[in-house]
C-alpha cells in the first residue's frame, strides 16, 4: 500500500523546526548573556575567568552557526558589537586580576569568522606595527568609521592595570585575503605611524573620538605630571586641550591644536574617585 502524505504533514515538520530552532537560539542567547555577566561582574576571579571559558566556546560555536549574522547579540550589554552592511565586530574584555586585562574578539561575514588574540603586551613597535587576527592589538571597540575602500578606522578601549588605561584608533585592513590590523597613514610626528596609542592615568578623564564636522580624530593632549598614582607615580593625565588628525589625501594629519580650549586644572578626579571598579567596560562611569 502506497504511504500518502499530506501538504500539511510539510507545514507542521516545518513549523515545528523553526520553532525548535528559534527555541534553540533564544536558550544560547540566554546562555552567552549569563556568562558573559559573570565574565564581568564576578567579584572573584577564578569566577571570571571560569565564566570566560563558556563564554567564549558557546560564542564561537555560535558564530559558526549558518545565518548567526543575521542574529543580533543587544541582548549581552557586556559585550561590543559593532557592524557595518557586510560584517560586524564582537569584542569584549576579560580582568584577570586588577593588574591584568585580556581582551578576545571575531569578526563575522554572512560566509566566514575570523578570530582575534590577544597577544599583547609587546615591548616596543607598537606604534609602528601591522599585527594580524592572530596577533592583535587587544582591544573593547566602541566605534567603526569607514576610511577608504577596504579600509575602517577603529576606536578601542584597553583597562591595561589599576593604575592606567589605553585608548587605541588602529586601522582595520580587509584588502587583501586576511585581515591586518595597522597601516602607517597617521603623519605628522616623527615617522608614519601604523596606529594612535593614548596610555594615560587610571585617575584622568580622556576622549578619543571621531568628529564628523572637522573629519578628524579628536583626542585629549596628555601631559605627564607627578604624583597622580596612589604612591606619587608620574603618569600621563588630560591637560584639557585638543590635539587632531585631520583626514586628508589618504593620510591623517597632525594637528597640533584643534579648539583653543585649556583648563587651568586637568580634568582628573581628587583622590582616584573614578577608579576602574566605579567604570563599566568601555572605561565610562557607570550609572548609579
Amino acid at each position: 500500500m502506497k504511504r500518502i502524505i499530506l501538504p500539511g504533514y510539510f507545514i507542521m515538520i516545518s513549523f515545528f523546526s523553526v520553532q525548535g530552532q528559534h527555541s534553540s537560539q533564544d536558550s544560547l542567547l540566554t546562555d552567552l548573556g549569563f556568562y558573559a555577566d559573570v565574565m564581568v561582574n564576578a567579584d572573584l576571579d577564578a569566577h571570571r575567568i571560569k565564566a570566560h571559558e563558556k563564554f567564549y566556546g558557546i560564542l564561537k560555536s555560535f558564530l559558526s552557526a549558518p545565518a548567526s549574522c543575521q542574529v543580533p547579540l543587544d541582548s549581552i550589554p557586556w559585550i561590543s558589537v559593532i557592524k557595518n552592511e557586510n560584517f560586524r565586530i564582537i569584542s569584549w574584555q576579560l580582568r584577570i586580576s586588577n593588574e591584568e586585562y585580556k581582551y578576545g574578539g571575531f569578526i563575522q561575514w554572512p560566509d566566514k569568522v575570523v578570530e582575534l588574540k590577544d597577544t599583547r603586551p609587546w615591548l616596543n613597535g607598537s606604534l609602528r606595527s601591522t599585527y594580524t587576527p592572530a596577533a592583535w592589538y587587544g582591544a573593547l571597540y566602541y566605534e567603526l568609521i569607514p576610511y577608504k575602500k577596504d579600509a575602517y578606522v577603529l576606536f578601542g578601549f584597553n583597562a591595561e592595570n589599576s593604575l592606567v588605561n589605553t585608548k587605541v584608533v588602529d586601522i582595520l585592513d580587509l584588502s587583501g585575503e586576511e585581515p591586518k590590523f595597522g597601516l602607517p597613514v597617521f603623519v605628522g610626528i616623527d615617522d608614519p605611524q601604523s596606529r594612535l596609542i593614548l596610555t594615560y592615568a587610571d585617575a584622568s578623564s580622556v576622549q578619543l573620538l571621531f568628529d564628523p564636522e572637522l573629519n578628524a580624530i579628536v583626542h585629549d593632549h596628555l601631559e605627564q605630571l607627578p604624583g597622580i598614582g596612589p604612591e606619587g607615580q608620574m603618569l600621563a593625565v588630560s591637560d584639557g586641550s585638543q590635539e587632531g588628525w585631520f583626514h586628508k589625501n589618504g593620510k591623517w594629519v597632525y594637528q597640533e591644536k584643534v579648539y583653543d580650549v585649556k583648563s587651568d586644572v586637568p580634568p582628573m578626579s581628587d583622590e582616584r574617585k573614578e577608579r576602574k571598579e566605579d567604570k563599566d567596560i568601555l572605561g565610562r562611569p557607570k550609572k548609579g
